[in-house]
């Protein structure tokens, strides 16, 4: 008795796995079906695929349908960003399928590693996930099949980069034949013409012309996406409310003043669809004139320079424009305004090569005393020496340095971009681009930017340069040699070595008597000159200068209340 209870069967084996068919099977049954754009042919086929799979899959009495997984407009090499893929997955690994039902293997997975090691995954859960693709007629399942869907994967892989080749010689064909792709569909302003072309959308561009005319007036971002939320305007989506961002990106965006560019990014592989930003590693086409402009390309260069610009600094000013000092002690000097970041040092040098200023014959004795040798006084400088502090985060005078100035409630920093020679002079408040000197330290990223690449100077290292006093009656002006800068390291990197570092040439040349440092403080100069001119305004650059007629604050603001009251909007 005892024998015969240990031989006793405790439970049955499911049915379902008893079948040697697995058509026969009692099986929770999904479908999947993928498109790889969204075009209106692509949609009509994955209708077809979810109407087939919904009569398909109810033809096998045991088949339980589950419900369908779908991805459109995705591409079939990366698995990454195919949202219905991932869950239908998950779903398995929840045990809430048994088998997938798709069309062929190039709709899975067009890459052979994703394949197999997706086919993998669901083969190791209990019980297994198998996968039948339809039209190759293999089910992973069924053993002996792995060689078989290898071979199916690696065509499907060598399909996917055949295409991807044909497309991107395709695509250089039509670029090199003078046609671009342009998309409107979020494109606000412009609409479809024909397969090339685009024209003005007249409801819309009179929301970006709004947009240039705020901006270029000096409006933030965040000011201009207020401003639009609140009067209702759609953006290229079709959405009421406005971010910065949104606003960013219609003054950056070339096809508002006619032009366009193609080939901005390119896409490094076809299994990863990774792309790149192209700043030279293709081919990069640019046409001007390519369609109906609504901005002029004045107004979209000037664009272009105040979107690097800080508005949020009180020195920021929306009119700024390079102009070079030609005459007096500080010709070839620019004036620099703290905050605006649209120019780069080589916009500077530039400046001042095409400006070319009159070099003025410097006549000047040099005192010869037998036995003396000039020393560098920085070298001698103490902790009451008038130095500027220059950092990546702006500029910092010392007490000594602006008691050179007492008195001055405010000033304009200048640059010498071709001697690298830095001013401080008097200035109105009424100038676009002064400072208050009395604070010491001008919170200034944009023009540090300038001076530690014109330079080539280190990031994260701060430099020294002792104030050069120049006074004569009522004129005053201070220069700094950026050529003669003590530094200071950050403390990740002296570690245990001094603060104060100066450059080994100093050491080198100690006790030297050459001029070169007389002429570039311009000693000199100032010796030779009868009258410095300190206050000499500077004069526009061809090339340099603007001539867009921007809106006041008081017509920008008339502007906006005619739009509220459902008045003229622009005119």
């Amino acid at each position: 008795m005892a024998n015969n209870k240990r031989k006793r069967i405790i439970s049955q084996v499911d049915p379902k796995y008893i079948s040697k068919d697995w058509r026969e099977k009692k099986l929770r049954v999904a479908a999947y079906a993928r498109v790889s754009t969204d075009s209106s042919d692509q949609e009509n086929s994955l209708k077809n695929q979810l109407r087939h799979y919904e009569k398909f899959i109810p033809l096998h009495p045991q088949w339980e349908y589950v419900g369908t997984f779908s991805d459109e407009g995705i591409s079939g090499t990366s698995l990454r960003n195919r949202t219905g893929f991932l869950n239908m997955i998950e779903a398995c690994r929840a045990g809430t399928i048994d088998l997938i039902v798709v069309k062929e293997v190039s709709r899975f997975a067009r890459n052979i590693i994703d394949c197999l090691n997706t086919v993998e995954e669901l083969l190791t859960l209990d019980p297994p996930v198998g996968i039948f693709f339809e039209n190759n007629n293999l089910n992973t399942l069924d053993t002996g099949n792995k060689v078989f869907l290898t071979i199916f994967a690696m065509f499907a892989e060598l399909e996917s980069e055949l295409k991807s080749r044909s497309v991107e010689f395709g695509l250089s064909a039509i670029f090199d034949d003078g046609k671009h792709l342009c998309p409107t569909k979020n494109l606000l302003g412009y609409e479809k013409d024909g397969k090339y072309m685009m024209k003005v959308e007249p409801e819309g561009a009179k929301t970006v012309r709004l947009i240039y005319d705020l901006f270029l007036a000096g409006y933030p971002q965040k000011e201009i996406a207020a401003i639009l939320t609140d009067l209702s305007l759609p953006t290229g989506k079709g959405n009421l409310v406005w971010s910065p961002m949104a606003v960013s990106n219609i003054c950056r965006n070339e096809r508002y003043c006619g032009a366009i560019i193609t080939r901005k990014r390119y896409t490094v592989s076809f299994l990863t669809h990774q792309t790149r930003r192209n700043v030279g590693q293709r081919k990069l086409y640019f046409d001007s004139g390519h369609h109906e402009a609504i901005v002029s390309e004045e107004e979209h260069a000037r664009a272009l320079l105040l979107l690097r610009a800080n508005y949020a600094s009180p020195y920021f000013h929306h009119e700024y424009e390079i102009k070079v000092i030609r005459h007096g002690l500080l010709s070839g000097f620019i004036p620099m305004n703290p905050a605006f970041g649209g120019y780069d040092s080589g916009h500077y040098l530039g400046a001042y090569v095409m400006a070319q200023v009159q070099n003025v014959d410097i006549e000047t004795q040099l005192a010869y005393i037998a036995g003396a040798k000039r020393v560098r006084k920085e070298l001698f400088g103490g902790k009451d020496a008038a130095v500027v502090t220059i950092s990546r985060q702006g500029l910092s005078f010392n007490t000594a340095c602006v008691s050179l100035m007492e008195g001055v409630a405010s000033v304009e920093i200048l640059l010498h971009p071709v001697e690298r020679l830095l001013a401080v002079r008097k200035r109105s408040k009424k100038s676009k681009n002064v400072v208050p000197w009395g604070m010491k330290v001008i919170s200034a990223k944009e023009l540090s930017a300038v001076i530690y690449d014109l330079m080539g100077w280190r990031k994260g290292w701060k430099y020294r340069s002792l104030a050069n006093c120049f006074t004569k009656g009522g004129e005053q002006v201070l220069l700094f040699d950026l050529n003669s800068c003590e530094f200071r390291l950050p403390r990740v990197e002296r570690g245990e070595g001094p603060a104060r570092a100066v450059p080994s040439s100093w050491l080198s040349d100690f006790g030297e008597s050459p001029p070169e440092q007389l002429m570039l403080c311009r000693h000199a100069l100032a010796s030779t000159l009868r009258q410095w001119q300190v206050g000499a305004s500077a004069s526009a650059v061809d090339g340099f200068g603007s001539d867009i007629k921007t809106l006041s604050r008081e017509e920008a603001e008339k502007r906006i209340a005619d739009m509220r009251s459902g008045g003229e909007t622009h005119g």
